[in-house]
């Protein structure tokens, strides 16, 4: 870690009213700590949240003290080191809601100073608890739900953590006889018959406070017109964005029997339509962890061809690391009623793993005994897709962009009144490079995200490439040797293939410190995919080196060689590093595309 001067990366005491200003208005948290780390400042989206109100503030509440305990102790560190000239490291922490509830921030701190001297520290908290994919997901599924649940002929209400009766759908209106209006806003209890009142609010009671009493269980409901109904209510807990706890339970009017089973089986075959055509996996387990039921969505996410070759397999075969004795485990949580959401991988036919989340509920018969568990998985690949470019796309403005600025900075240094005309004209050099350089890497980021949303359509990769040979030979004065290209040869690509045949190119030219530059292009058929190969006679690359060179992470290529590897990804198209003269790196790279060929 560099140590740094006074006057790097720290902000001026005066402009604090600025910072507060921008602050409030920003879309993430951000709090501002004296020297001794006690709170000074929050914006509306910190108190949002974490809960909190400006009465810690004067309460002296210190950083550390919003932390989860084992991580204290990291956080007094960080910001210490930040006094002591240390440049400031991103964080992964659990943040203490004020309701006790810890969840996952990313935490970027900085210093703030009078003149060189240091006087407290600003902070900036991302909350990582939300999955924008998951959500628009979620979101688009919305209405379908709701339609399901409010034409349900079974009853659903949700109820406040004050007894209050927050919703109810039409089909416990018509099991209680009553209006909508006569029923929001009352106390629940009021729907009991006399001889349930107490076992049911017992349970309310207790699923309130965390316990878990039976989530499925016969009551006796009061009708409007004085008369009861027996019903089987199955409830549960749900948590809002207030940090409220509701109740939310389903009613199952079982007075008559008969009546009772055709709604069941209605009721069945409207969720059974949801499950089957819904995007998320859904899976069933017996008491012992045996798959009895996977839904389209989770066959064919594991890559198999139909549920007869799941049922009857242990979850272990498709689950990673749910070996016999974590199984047992898990059972035995799930006998005593535990949910559990957790992020865990498929392992698909294929043998590579899916990143998914698992949302697990058990099931227990009218009886109360349990019979297995229920769980909703989600394919997070996407997700980590984006994770992984939020964290290319950061990378690329701390270091790429930086390393610019840093540049056009030393430019600016070397100018002043009494510099002779050869340092200014250096000076505007470095300026205009890095400021060039800045540009050229917007654009390359540009065209990258242009290109995620582009259909594939039959494309000529010779045209595309006489275009890119004649603009290389324009700009770098270099001839390409070609052999062996045909005169066309159709793939499935979009307007930006030209961008991938021209990084490759020009990532061969500008990177070779030879004077005399020179790049091989042949390409032939094999097995109906059509290999291109670009070779250059460069500096090439040693071992391992080869194989991360498309590794957004390893930042050997930076945004030109992510956009080649984010752009075969969608074509299809494998690539394949090696030495130009095999055994022989110092004699250039050669990279060779395997294209898909368009019947």
């Amino acid at each position: 870690m560099e140590k740094r001067g006074p006057k790097d990366r720290a902000f001026e005491l005066k402009e604090r009213e600025v910072l507060r200003q921008v602050a409030d208005k920003m879309q993430i948290a951000v709090l501002e700590f004296d020297l001794e780390r006690r709170l000074l400042y929050a914006n509306p989206v910190a108190w949002d949240l974490t809960g909190w109100d400006s009465s810690i503030i004067e309460a002296e509440q210190r950083a550390e003290d919003l932390i989860a305990p084992n991580q204290a102790a990291l956080v007094v560190e960080a910001l210490t080191r930040l006094t002591q000239g240390f440049g400031p490291v991103p964080m992964s922490l659990q943040a203490v809601r004020k309701d006790g509830v810890q969840m996952p921030i990313e935490v970027f701190a900085d210093l703030v100073r009078s003149g060189d001297e240091y006087v407290g520290f600003v902070v900036y908290a991302i909350d990582m608890r939300h999955r924008t994919r998951i959500e628009e997901k979620l979101d688009a599924e919305e209405a379908a739900f709701r339609a399901i649940v409010e034409h349900s002929r079974d009853g659903m209400v949700i109820i406040d953590d004050a007894y209050r009766i927050v919703y109810v759908n039409d089909g416990l209106l018509r099991i209680l006889g009553t209006t909508r209006g006569e029923l929001l806003g009352i106390d629940f209890r009021e729907t009991l018959h006399l001889e349930s009142v107490d076992m049911v609010t017992d349970y309310y009671i207790r699923r309130q406070r965390g316990e878990k009493p039976p989530s499925s269980y016969r009551a006796r409901l009061l009708r409007r017109d004085g008369t009861a109904r027996v019903a089987l209510i199955t409830a549960t807990t749900i948590v809002g964005s207030d940090g409220k706890t509701r109740t939310v339970a389903h009613i199952e009017d079982l007075t008559k029997t008969v009546e009772s089973e055709q709604q069941l089986e209605l009721s069945r075959e409207r969720y059974r339509t949801l499950v089957e055509t819904m995007e998320d996996g859904l899976g069933i387990d017996d008491e012992n962890g045996i798959l009895t039921y996977a839904n389209k969505a989770l066959v064919r996410m594991v890559g198999y061809d139909s549920p007869e070759e799941l049922v009857g397999h242990p979850l272990g075969d498709i689950l990673l690391g749910m070996s016999d004795e974590h199984l047992l485990k898990v059972i035995d949580k799930r006998k005593k009623g535990e949910k559990d959401a957790y992020e865990g991988q498929l392992v698909h036919k294929s043998g590579r793993l899916i990143p998914v989340v698992v949302s697990a509920v058990p099931l227990f018969d009218p009886d109360g005994k349990y019979v297995g568990s229920f769980g909703l998985v989600t394919d997070l690949t996407e997700v980590k897709r984006a994770e992984a470019e939020a964290r290319f796309l950061l990378d690329l403005l701390l270091h790429d962009i930086g390393n610019q600025l840093q540049l056009i900075v030393a430019g600016a240094g070397m100018w002043h009144k009494e510099s002779s005309f050869d340092v200014i004209e250096g000076s505007k050099e470095y300026i205009l490079d890095g400021a060039n350089r800045c540009i050229e890497l917007i654009q390359k980021i540009r065209r990258a995200e242009e290109a995620k949303i582009e259909p594939l359509v039959p494309t000529d990769l010779v045209e595309v490439l006489k275009a890119e040979i004649t603009l290389l030979e324009r700009q770098f004065g270099i001839k390409p040797n070609v052999y062996g290209i045909p005169h066309k040869v159709m793939i499935f690509a979009d307007s930006a293939l030209s961008q991938l045949l021209w990084n490759l190119m020009e990532n061969g030219v500008k990177h070779n410190p030879r004077e005399t530059k020179q790049l091989w292009i042949d390409g032939h058929d094999v097995d109906g995919r059509f290999h291109l190969a670009i070779a250059d006679n460069g500096p090439g690359l040693e071992g391992l080196k080869k194989e991360r060179l498309f590794n957004s992470e390893r930042r050997f290529g930076g945004v030109g060689l992510h956009l080649v590897s984010r752009l075969a990804s969608k074509y299809d198209v494998k690539i394949k590093v090696e030495d130009r003269v095999k055994g022989y790196p110092d004699q250039g790279l050669k990279i060779t595309l395997h294209f898909i060929k368009a019947q």
